[in-house]
């Protein structure tokens, strides 16, 4: 074996024999670890977290989708009491506009995800549809964003934003309030 510099730094052919045969084992690493251990049974677990942590979530879907049109249409009612007494004027069109730049998108996330999945519980084809779905909520809410300011010429910014903020902010709320 000839020597150089730029061979220096490479293993001789008996270490890579040796790397490979090491790498090459099917033994379990595990195996002969010591603090190897077995998932734990539904009983364990409820043993261990609860009774009520294995049950499922009361957060749903319908839920958050609800509390979406709820918040809209309160901000929508409370910015039309703005200007003339509970008139739709443009702060309260806006207001609506903007929960509904949240609600939509956010229909259409929970549409496309059940219908990709189709109700059969595969890791790859949720993931799929999760990343499928939140790409399709992301051009919606652009596409709604653009169509309303094109579309509707007495748009207020701040009804619009604040409106789509609260819309958003009521997936913390409904973790809140499970």
């Amino acid at each position: 074996m000839v020597n150089s510099v730029k061979s220096s730094s490479f293993v001789t052919d008996q270490q890579a024999k040796t790397l490979v045969t090491k790498n090459t084992s099917w033994d379990n690493e595990l195996e002969d670890f010591e603090e190897f251990k077995q998932p734990l049974s539904r009983l364990e677990l409820e043993a261990l977290l609860g009774v009520n942590a294995l049950k499922p979530s009361r957060v749903t879907v319908k839920r958050i989708l609800l509390m979406q049109a709820v918040v809209t249409f309160l901000s929508g009612l409370a910015w039309s009491a703005k200007g003339k007494p509970f008139s739709l004027d443009s702060s309260a069109i806006s207001a609506v506009l903007g929960g509904l730049a949240a609600l939509v998108p956010a229909l259409l996330f929970a549409t496309r995800t059940r219908l990709m999945t189709g109700g059969v519980n595969v890791a790859g084809a949720s993931v799929l549809a999760l990343v499928m779905g939140e790409l399709l909520k992301i051009i919606a809410t652009v596409a709604m964003f653009i169509l309303v300011v094109i579309f509707y010429p007495g748009l207020v910014w701040f009804p619009l934003l604040l409106t789509y903020i609260l819309a958003l902010k009521c997936y913390w709320l409904a973790w809140i309030l499970k």
